[in-house]
């Protein structure tokens, strides 16, 4: 059974239409900064799970869990920031 949406109101819900283009393109900004500090984000964090918001690492760690637990512990959203891995080799993950 097909299920509609109030797009009205679940735009509302999050905020409005502005935070979401805040977000978006806060979140935007976030890979741009990851994709140009790669190599120096390679040096410092190999072999972890880096997590950016806002511009800059916030959180890191050797597990998924670990760095969640970080990212819960200041307030932000898994959902919300930037997270990778540190690897010489790029592999795909699904998060």
């Amino acid at each position: 059974m097909p299920t509609t949406v109030d797009v009205e109101k679940a735009v509302k819900e999050v905020g409005g239409e502005q935070r979401i283009e805040l977000e978006l393109r806060r979140f935007t900004d976030d890979v741009r900064y990851l994709q140009s500090m790669r190599q120096e984000l390679l040096r410092e964090y190999m072999e972890n799970w880096i997590a950016i918001y806002e511009g800059s690492v916030v959180a890191y760690a050797k597990t998924t869990e670990e760095l969640l637990n970080q990212l819960l512990q200041k307030g932000i959203a898994g959902s919300e920031a930037v997270i990778d891995f540190m690897a010489k080799e790029r592999k795909a993950m699904l998060l």
